[in-house]
């Protein structure tokens, strides 16, 4: 797990300070090696300067012979992430008398690569963004995983070509402002919501992305980029064998190709089902002794009782990280901006959990398994993903599982009038704010970008939606990989493993039973371990205690806020501030707290 930067230009000598300052950035993504490589290259038209930076986080053949920049027969490859399963691959190619210098992983994509075989890639089972340059014909192969677990971005212009695993590494080289994309920016002020897009652009202008499931060519000689898609998560989940013996199968393999490392390995353990069910797997074949457990205690649910139940029953060692909501939190906070790149909105999952990441890594632990994903492939939303299930089956006559589920959740609102969910957008009062100065042609038009607020969408469709480009899952690996990283820790899910994305196809039926979401991962645990986790009710997800950060912080949350340059054009700045001063609860309002979201991320993306 590592970050790169790279720059290609014409006619231009690479500035090779401001280069290494900007690789310099990222140091917190590779701690163990820094390498970098310059160059020169005539193409049709004109001289091409090149430059290639890498940091790395040594997971895999610690030897400095796997460093990066990794040339081989003059091609030379970037690579941030893991490929699990290398060793599968490289025998392949070791029985055609292929032979290799390491064991790691990079060699394997860089062997590929120079043979151009870059359909490779759709072998790997692992998490990635890279760039491969080619000496053959002088162009640069991008690519991302299905999911987008690792970022990619680049920026184009007539002379330069950057390509960068943080926005900020690009904006330092360049010495650039960077302004909001207003659609984004709107989107994330009235709805709360800034997901990863579906399309190239970012939520920057000028900062582009490969997509999650793409790859792109950069071609030096027609100085253009193109993008196609490798994987739709819509389309490829042609496997139908939705038995509990693939599934039990499938998970067993993923968790244990998740262990490939050379460095040790921790579980962060929630108390809800997903990460619960990973400890499950790994005690029950005999892993649990190699794997140091963590539990977050935030002091906002049972989340923390029910994960110490889980290693007391098993007779676990375990180490519990207590959340701090002291006036640390807010320097806390501002890294979190400053990492992110990208307003969030204010849950566990983005601002306790680098916390986390930070303590694991202060005791030498640099891979952690976390259960990302289990939500959104196997139905874990009763609000998201059950109202479709609904739909469906009174369309389809099921009356009696429909009303199975709405018998057994009559305390849930969006169960019970599950036809009002689906089809409303927002309601208006929730949009409508004293403080906004957005006028209201522009809050009429700005519809939300939910990939899922679509009526019209059947049970499977939403799902795939929301682990497609511009969905839910995107959010909350963006989350993941950023928390994790700030702290030099790899995060792996195997929730995520491709070999388990059809069963996001399994139906309604197997996702919603009765008043249980993720019935079928809720009925494995008998071929694993059954722990105390296996059919809780009432896992809230992974809290954060705002009211203390608020009222701990709220001076210097109007600081902030009141120094916003960008909030200035879209809310009554001076009226909100004066009063937050008087009736400090209305910082933790969602409005206070997306006017937070955006001046942090303004005021970080400023430093240096």
């Amino acid at each position: 797990m590592c970050g790169f930067f790279q720059v290609i230009q014409k006619n231009r000598p690479i500035d090779k300070e401001r280069f290494l300052k900007s690789l310099d950035s990222m140091k917190h993504r590779g701690p163990d090696a820094s390498g970098h490589k310059f160059m020169q290259i005539k193409n049709q038209k004109s001289d091409i300067f090149m430059a290639f930076g890498h940091q790395r986080l040594s997971i895999l053949d610690l030897d400095e012979r796997s460093n990066q920049p990794f040339i081989e027969n003059e091609n030379i490859l970037l690579f941030n992430g893991e490929i699990y399963n290398y060793q599968s691959i490289r025998a392949e190619y070791e029985k055609q008398h292929i032979s290799y210098h390491t064991n790691s992983d990079t060699e394997v994509i860089a062997k590929s690569f120079s043979m151009q075989k870059f359909d490779d890639i759709n072998k790997f089972n692992g998490m990635w963004a890279l760039s491969f340059y080619s000496s053959l014909d002088k162009k640069v192969f991008l690519s991302r995983d299905r999911y987008g677990k690792k970022p990619l971005f680049y920026y184009l212009d007539e002379n330069i070509f950057c390509v960068s695993s943080t926005i900020k590494a690009i904006k330092k080289y360049l010495n650039i402002n960077l302004e909001f994309n207003e659609k984004q920016l709107l989107n994330y002020l009235l709805y709360g919501d800034m997901f990863p897009t579906d399309t190239a652009l970012t939520h920057f202008e000028k900062i582009k992305q490969i997509l999650p499931g793409n790859s792109g060519y950069f071609d030096t000689n027609r100085w253009e980029i193109k993008q196609n898609s490798y994987f739709d998560a819509c389309k490829n989940a042609q496997d139908r064998d939705f038995s509990e013996e693939n599934l039990v199968e499938k998970l067993r393999k993923s968790v244990e190709l998740r262990l490939t490392s050379d460095r040790p390995i921790a579980l962060l353990l929630s108390g809800g089902i997903d990460s619960s069910l990973i400890l499950s797997i790994l005690h029950h074949y005999g892993h649990s002794d190699n794997v140091h457990v963590f539990m977050g205690d935030t002091g906002r649910s049972d989340d923390y009782k029910y994960a110490k139940m889980c290693v007391n029953q098993l007779g676990i060692k375990a180490d519990t990280i207590v959340s701090d909501y002291s006036s640390n939190a807010f320097d806390r906070f501002l890294q979190i901006c400053k990492h992110h790149e990208k307003a969030f909105p204010f849950n566990g999952n983005a601002i306790a959990m680098s916390q986390m990441y930070e303590e694991i890594s202060a005791h030498g632990i640099p891979v952690v398994l976390d259960g990302s994903g289990g939500d959104e492939i196997f139905g874990g939303y009763w609000q998201r993903n059950a109202t479709f299930g609904l739909k469906d089956a009174i369309s389809n006559g099921d009356k009696e599982w429909a009303a199975s589920i709405q018998g057994f959740n009559r305390q849930k609102r969006e169960i019970q009038n599950f036809e009002k969910f689906l089809k409303e957008e927002r309601p208006f009062k929730k949009i409508f704010n004293p403080f906004l100065k957005i006028p209201m042609k522009k809050i009429l038009n700005a519809k939300s970008l939910d990939p899922i607020r679509n009526p019209n969408l059947n049970f499977n469709e939403a799902l795939c939606k929301d682990v497609s480009p511009g969905g839910r899952l995107g959010e909350w690996i963006w989350h993941n990989d950023r928390n994790s990283m700030m702290n030099s820790v790899e995060s792996r899910s195997p929730f995520l493993d491709f070999e388990l994305h059809s069963f996001i196809n399994s139906g309604y039926k197997n996702k919603f039973h009765e008043d249980w979401n993720k019935y079928e991962l809720r009925k494995v645990f008998n071929k694993f371990t059954p722990l105390p986790t296996q059919w809780r009710r009432e896992k809230q997800g992974f809290r954060w205690d705002g009211k203390h950060f608020f009222y701990n912080n709220k001076n210097k949350i109007i600081e902030l806020i009141k120094g916003s340059e960008i909030l200035q054009e879209y809310i009554h700045k001076d009226l909100f501030c004066n009063t937050a001063t008087a009736v400090p609860k209305i910082l933790r309002s969602s409005m206070g707290r997306r006017f937070l979201g955006v001046a942090g991320i303004e005021y970080m993306m400023k430093q240096e």
